[in-house]
């Protein structure tokens, strides 16, 4: 899928679906107490659910800040978690997260790692959407995101142009 599209697919996902799952006030209510320095957002999949846009993050660490976050399940039970990642440190860099799904009875039934700008440094104020699919999951009940951590990319696609 071309950058393009998915910022497409993504602008309409998110004129449907919009908001936190938590506030960062409530973030520390949602810390897996086995990992308390690895806080997570929660939701419940939705379909139809229009929450407004939250007038501050959800939850940061790591030099970046989560701008909202839901998932959704389409009519073919495939589901999706997709936000907005702001970067909030000083410096250029990318950025991992990680999305789980859980069933009703609170286990986990998928998993997934993404960095939202690939290759890409996020520079500083920059927000950066970002969107991960799980596929069909009809066991799914309620989706976590956590930022794992950020790094320095090389920007590869220019790395010709700084050799003499």
């Amino acid at each position: 899928m071309t950058r393009l599209s998915t910022i497409t697919l993504i602008a309409a996902l998110a004129a449907l679906v919009w908001g936190c799952a938590a506030s960062q006030r409530d973030a520390g209510k949602q810390l897996n107490p086995a990992d308390p320095a690895n806080p997570r957002l929660q939701a419940q999949i939705t379909a139809d659910v229009v929450i407004p846009k939250p007038t501050e993050p959800c939850l940061e660490q790591h030099g970046f800040a989560i701008m909202y976050f839901r998932a959704i399940r389409d009519e073919y039970d495939r589901v999706s978690v997709l936000g907005e990642i702001k970067n909030v440190g000083s410096g250029a860099k990318g950025v991992e997260l990680q999305a789980s799904l859980r069933d009703a009875g609170g286990r986990v039934v998928a998993v997934g790692h993404f960095c939202p700008a690939s290759n890409k440094n996020i520079q500083p104020d920059e927000v950066w959407p970002f969107t991960y699919s799980f596929g069909k999951q009809q066991g799914a009940a309620q989706a976590e995101l956590r930022i794992v951590g950020a790094f320095r990319t090389m920007d590869i696609l220019n790395i010709a142009s700084t050799t003499p």
